[in-house]
């Protein structure tokens, strides 16, 4: 890897870095990595290729002219168009994943490399290292906002605001941009990252699902822009009128943007979700699975009170006792996944949140989840009170294995969400080619098996 210049700008340090890397350079693991972030987002795009809010992006974009790929679907379109459906596509199950606890990359990296990729006709080493920097990128501009607590606002939806850089560097890298292009590109994801805030959490509605695409539309523009010779501020970043002010209001964590650029990798830290639904719920569903075994009803339960760590029911749409009008309240909510959970509804498929939201069972029981959080702790607890005078308890240590985004995890995942859509031969043609993605010489060998 070229050596990383720490002089001059956030933007041209981290451009240098972006210009630089080599496939050589990432560990093995981090190449693995790479490869199951890409099999996990064309999971949930199959699984969710039919819901509303992914035909509603097929329509927008079925028009469009070009040669990108759209995941699941017999469409070729304009490559920010297939970035944008693509992102809804692998964002429509809340079955993504995770880094830092408030961002969700492959919904934003991985179709601005697929699309970029087929339109530069990118090998698959390629793609490898431009999905890295991407997942870099988005956690390095994430820690230099001061994490999920430094935001200026809390209504910022974090994942979607870094995401642009995180396609931008994608993007970017598979462009063969100079140094001097890449800064620019990243000053572009700086001055057009949308802002976006979470109000659809507590409404129901659909803006959420479109807000991934639209990152990754807008970091590939930014590229695009920059090979075009468009210009901007030195100090787009860390200016006195720069993103970090912007957003988080300081820019006292600036350098965490380019600290030991190249010793560790962000997409080391990448979590998967084992349930279709907001991450705040992962570790409660996981630890209330338990109380399933007790078969109770909504008529023999009286209370359940559910403790959380500090600030666990801060985000939008997580403090939510119902009535639910959808998908997306329902995966949102702490009380709606504690009481399906403890009901022994199957909260491991997306179809259960998308099909059952207005479950009245479990809308009855979620009214009588009380949300408690308690300095010091550390993970959740669950108590049960029954009309009977019965208390169930659990507490257990979760298992965190199911969090980690293994080979054999995410080759599971993808033959279990593609089912309805692929036969069994295009499934494990599509897993080899991904999971051998470094022997392509061309990613279209892959994107031609991406349709429907």
């Amino acid at each position: 890897m070229a050596e990383v210049r720490k002089a001059g700008s956030v933007a041209r340090t981290l451009a240098t870095f972006i210009h630089g890397l080599s496939y050589e350079d990432l560990p093995e693991g981090v190449r693995e990595l790479a490869k199951t972030r890409l099999l996990d987002a064309l999971a949930s795009a199959y699984a969710g290729r039919d819901l509303p809010h992914c035909r509603a992006a097929i329509e927008v974009i079925k028009e469009s002219k070009g040669e990108a790929t759209v995941f699941g679907h017999d469409l070729k379109v304009a490559v920010t168009d297939a970035a944008l459906a693509n992102g809804v596509l692998a964002h429509s199950t809340f079955f993504e994943d995770m880094i830092l606890g408030g961002a969700h990359p492959s919904t934003i990296v991985i179709p601005a490399a697929v699309a970029v990729g087929e339109q530069e006709r990118a090998s698959g080493r390629e793609a490898v290292v431009a999905i890295v920097l991407g997942y870099e990128l988005m956690g390095r501009i994430f820690r230099a906002l001061g994490g999920l607590a430094g935001f200026a606002m809390p209504a910022f939806r974090p994942g979607t605001v870094v995401g642009t850089f995180g396609a931008a560097a994608t993007a970017g890298r598979l462009m063969k941009l100079s140094e001097e292009q890449l800064t620019h590109t990243l000053g572009y994801a700086a001055a057009l990252t949308p802002g976006t805030p979470g109000e659809c959490w507590w409404g129901g509605t659909m803006e959420g699902m479109f807000q991934a695409g639209m990152s990754a539309q807008t970091g590939i523009l930014a590229a695009h822009l920059a090979r075009a010779g468009a210009t901007t501020a030195p100090q787009a970043l860390e200016g006195r009128h720069g993103f970090l002010r912007c957003w988080a209001g300081a820019v006292d964590k600036a350098g965490l943007a380019t600290d030991d650029l190249g010793k560790t990798f962000v997409i080391s830290r990448t979590a998967i979700k084992p349930f279709p639904a907001c991450g705040a719920n992962q570790l409660p569903i996981q630890v209330a699975l338990p109380l399933a075994k007790h078969s109770l009803k909504a008529k023999d339960i009286n209370s359940i009170r559910e403790k959380l760590p500090p600030g666990a029911t801060s985000y939008a749409g997580n403090n939510f006792a119902g009535p639910f009008a959808s998908h997306f309240q329902a995966g949102m909510s702490l009380q709606f996944c504690a009481a399906a959970t403890i009901l022994g509804r199957p909260v491991t498929s997306f179809r259960f949140f998308a099909e059952h939201y207005d479950d009245p069972e479990v809308t009855e029981v979620a009214r009588k989840v009380e949300l408690a959080c308690e300095e010091g702790r550390t993970r959740p607890r669950f108590e049960v009170y029954t009309g009977d005078g019965k208390v169930y308890v659990s507490e257990e240590t979760p298992d965190r294995t199911i969090h980690r985004p293994t080979r054999k995890n995410m080759e599971e995942k993808f033959r279990a969400l593609a089912a309805e859509s692929l036969s069994r031969e295009r499934i494990e043609q599509i897993i080899d080619l991904v999971m051998n993605l470094e022997q392509l010489d061309d990613l279209r060998k892959l994107t031609a098996r991406l349709g429907k």
